[in-house]
């Protein structure tokens, strides 16, 4: 896979990574030298951006929403998601 990727890069075509996983689980799985020669690199669900190996923007919830708002808003889903009427609860 990695090598067909790379002969891909060598013609001219652009590629991008986009990944749940942190940027190390990233490289761990493509290496180092893909994640630099892609055009951009989506992690962590696409908070984390890279563009050419470099990072260029990151965001996070804890950030965005703040400690207070973040724990509402856990604790929200976790008792709508306890209280679901569903079939079979295991």
């Amino acid at each position: 896979m990695l090598e067909t990727l790379k002969k891909v890069h060598e013609r001219g075509i652009h590629l991008g990574i986009v990944s749940g996983s942190d940027i190390s689980k990233v490289v761990e799985q493509v290496t180092q030298e893909l994640v630099n020669d892609c055009e951009y690199t989506f992690s962590e669900n696409g908070l984390v951006a890279m563009r050419k190996g470099e990072q260029f923007a990151c965001q996070s919830f804890k950030n965005h929403l703040g400690e207070d708002n973040l724990k509402r808003l856990i604790n929200f889903s976790l008792r709508y998601i306890a209280d679901l009427d569903i079939p079979i609860k295991r």
